[in-house]
């Protein structure tokens, strides 16, 4: 697809990491592009699910011959690119990882119907079949940016309690951002700058479109948050303003962008299956 997309010259691509288009999340790449954070030493990652449990049943997620991979692929993808979004920086080496499958077998769920197996059995309690779950449940990654920072990459569909914690935190020199997109509408942010006695942790309501933050401006008055559903529009105007040669909001993903993310599952996957260290430049 990539390479399709690089030779259709007058097309653009374009993927779907709609994150991206979270205002806290495009206000946080902006503050480091201003220099805010200054020199970033570490990067930790983190989207953590809990719906994997023992009685999830064998869905196609969970086959992978159809879904590639498992939380790796579906979670790690979006925080991987969140990460090099934000930082404006590139993976070099995965220096260590790990995945497993906790849940070996899960069960198989008949289609229902009239047309249905159970029906057909005249609607008779069957015994259970359980099939094999091909896919990881986890995978936990360690790396190395080009320009020196640390990083750590966690994803789970097992972690109990959370729904959708899609978390990041990023240290710089000059300050440092949290971020958890089940408060979606905060950012959390330190400013290393400030005297001793005035430094804490604050947090940004990122609401206010007269002052600055992107996207709210085109939505509702301050405060008045938004949801999932206006980061699709969001990234809906952006691929139209691409499209017409204008300027999104803040950078787009094409097919380019998300093949270099695609190289650090990828690496992952090679280090925990190898238990060894995985440079990017040996990952095509």
């Amino acid at each position: 697809m990539m390479q399709a997309a690089k030779k259709a010259k007058k097309s653009k691509s374009f993927c779907w990491f709609v994150y991206r288009r979270v205002p806290a999340v495009a206000m946080a790449h902006q503050m480091v592009k201003e220099g805010k954070l200054g020199r970033i030493f570490h990067v930790r990652a983190a989207y953590l699910q809990d719906w994997g449990g023992p009685d999830t049943p064998l869905l196609w997620r969970f086959k992978g011959k159809q879904a590639g991979s498992g939380a790796h692929g579906d979670l790690n993808a979006h925080i991987i690119d969140m990460a090099r979004f934000i930082t404006g920086d590139e993976i070099t080496e995965v220096t260590g990882a790990i995945k497993e499958t906790f849940i070996k077998k899960r069960e198989i769920i008949e289609a229902t119907g009239k047309n249905s197996i159970s029906a057909k059995a005249g609607g008779k309690s069957k015994k259970k079949r359980y099939g094999k779950s091909t896919v990881d449940d986890a995978l936990l990654f360690l790396a190395k940016f080009k320009k020196g920072a640390v990083a750590s990459f966690e994803a789970s569909r097992l972690a109990t309690g959370d729904k959708n914690a899609n978390r990041i935190e990023i240290h710089g020199e000059k300050g440092a951002i949290k971020y958890n997109f089940e408060r979606a509408n905060e950012l959390e942010w330190y400013d290393n700058t400030l005297p001793g006695r005035e430094q804490g942790w604050s947090t940004i309501n990122v609401t206010r479109g007269d002052d600055g933050h992107p996207y709210v401006g085109n939505w509702w008055p301050a405060a008045h948050i938004i949801g999932y559903e206006h980061t699709f529009v969001n990234m809906a105007a952006d691929m139209l303003n691409v499209i017409a040669n204008k300027k999104p909001v803040v950078p787009i993903c094409d097919f380019q962008d998300a093949y270099e993310t695609q190289r650090v599952l990828e690496a992952a996957v090679l280090a925990a299956d190898n238990r060894c260290p995985v440079k990017l430049s040996e990952v095509k």
